[in-house]
Formats: structure tokens, C-alpha cells, sequence
């Protein structure tokens, strides 16, 4: 399984107008072949603050996820409003429910 994990910071005053490209994007993504969970969570202690958790199957889902249609519309919203963006994907191991 391949865990994604990040951050996107936009300035708080953007928030509201990403949530319609938002929920595209997660509605989108939710469906795709490979996708386990894909989620974003903003911050409650630090105003746009866009966490990213996602898991998926393998490298090649998430790689088609990369290239999905409703992708670019999600960048499209995103470009000039990002102040800082890290994401990271991880091969993950052996699994324990805590």
C-alpha cells in the first residue's frame, strides 16, 4: 500500500473559494480504481492549513491518480493561491489497527 501524506498552505481568505474544487477533486478521486481513502482536512489551529492523508493500492494507481482528468481542474484552482505545499508518498509496511 502506498501512504501519501502532506500539507497545502493557502492563505486563510482562499479557503472558501477552493471548496467547490475541493470536493470535486475528493469526489473524483474517491472513485478511482486504487483508491483506498483520499481526504483533506484543513487545520483547526492554523487557518489554511490543508492537510493531505490518501492511501492507495500501488505506485501505478496512484501514478494514474496523477494523471486523472479532474486533476487539472484542481491545480487550475490552486495556481497562484499556494504558499507552501509538501507532499510525500510512502511505501508502507506491515499495518496495525491502534
Amino acid at each position: 500500500m502506498i501512504l501519501v501524506t502532506g500539507h497545502v498552505r493557502v492563505a486563510p481568505e482562499h479557503v472558501d473559494a477552493l471548496r467547490d474544487a475541493m470536493r470535486a477533486t475528493l469526489e473524483a478521486t474517491r472513485n478511482e480504481d486504487g483508491c483506498i481513502l483520499y481526504a483533506y482536512g484543513e487545520d483547526v489551529l492554523d487557518p489554511g492549513l490543508i492537510r493531505i492523508v490518501e492511501r492507495w493500492r500501488d505506485w501505478p494507481a496512484l501514478e494514474a491518480h496523477g494523471n486523472a482528468p479532474h486533476m487539472g481542474p484542481w491545480r487550475d484552482a490552486l495556481a497562484g493561491k499556494v504558499l507552501e505545499r509538501e507532499v510525500i508518498a510512502h511505501e508502507a509496511g506491515e499495518e496495525r489497527a491502534l
